[in-house]
């Protein structure tokens, strides 16, 4: 865990060379997947996202494609920690190109199924992953990454409304004793505490939301144990079981537990290996 009195977000990204071939100004998000890195910038007339593409052995990003999200509707979302920009894939997907995924730990996957009822058969059969981003008046927004590297003009999807502003994206598998009737998750989490958890049921043509609320605000956060959310309010860090409330239907409020530690501004879990299932928090 870093603790700090200050946050500080990059507000400019330049990766340099002999010539300087990525310059985005005003930075609030990245996020990569395979070669590729994604950058959401805010400019004071619109958000954008920018993807460039970096070759094997050459560490030089080409030229980014732009590739602008929504407009400015007169007023700015309040200053945020971190304004979420997450890459979801299938899980069939990342079995299909398990090389290209070494250094993707960004990228997040969810069944087939949830995919598929999300974002279309089409972009799972092709192999495309999809952005999240956060939208206007508390929308969650989608585009394909093939739309964005084509260069080709498309129209951008609404996925759902958080009624908040977006910082994180999670995507995990509740077990149930069942295996068989094991689900899998998307999770949103918005800054002063709405969380929406999208599944799917096998042959279902549409996905379930189930709406919770956090004592917020949320600074920063990250699940652990495939239940947890352990986040942070600056002043206060919490843990809160939302597994078991998804897993028992529970809907409404979550309880969140205090544990006594103060000024955390980032956080993050990592999975040691596949064999050893054990969780680092940090």
């Amino acid at each position: 865990m870093e603790d700090s009195s200050s946050y500080g977000k990059p507000s400019y990204v330049e990766i340099p060379e002999e010539n300087i071939l990525l310059e985005l100004p005003n930075v609030i998000a990245l996020a990569n997947i395979e070669s590729r890195i994604a950058v959401l910038s805010d400019s004071s007339t619109c958000v954008s996202v920018a993807l460039s593409s970096v070759s094997e052995g050459n560490s030089t990003p080409c030229e980014s494609r732009v590739h602008q999200l929504y407009m400015h509707q007169g007023t700015h979302y309040p200053d945020v920690p971190a304004s979420q920009l997450a890459i979801v894939i299938s899980k069939s997907f990342r079995h299909k190109c398990p090389n290209q995924f070494v250094h993707s730990s960004q990228a997040l996957d969810i069944s087939d199924e949830l995919f598929n009822v999300l974002f279309g058969f089409e972009l799972n059969l092709s192999n495309c992953p999809v952005m999240l981003a956060r939208g206007p008046s508390g929308l969650v927004l989608w585009l394909a990454i093939k739309s964005v590297a084509a260069g080709k003009p498309s129209s951008v999807q609404v996925l759902c409304s958080l009624g908040d502003i977006l910082v994180h994206v999670a995507a995990c598998c509740f077990l149930n004793s069942n295996p068989a009737l094991s689900q899998s998750y998307l999770i949103l989490i918005g800054h002063y505490g709405h969380i929406v958890v999208i599944s799917s049921k096998s042959g279902a043509v549409l996905p379930s939301y189930q709406h919770y609320n956090l004592l917020g605000p949320i600074h920063c956060c990250t699940l652990f144990d495939n239940s947890y959310l352990l986040y942070s309010s600056t002043s206060e860090l919490y843990v809160a079981d939302i597994g078991k409330c998804v897993k028992n239907h529970e809907s409404g409020s979550i309880k969140s537990t205090q544990l006594g530690i103060s000024g955390v501004t980032a956080l993050s879990a990592v999975r040691s290996s596949e064999v050893n299932k054990g969780i680092a928090l940090g």
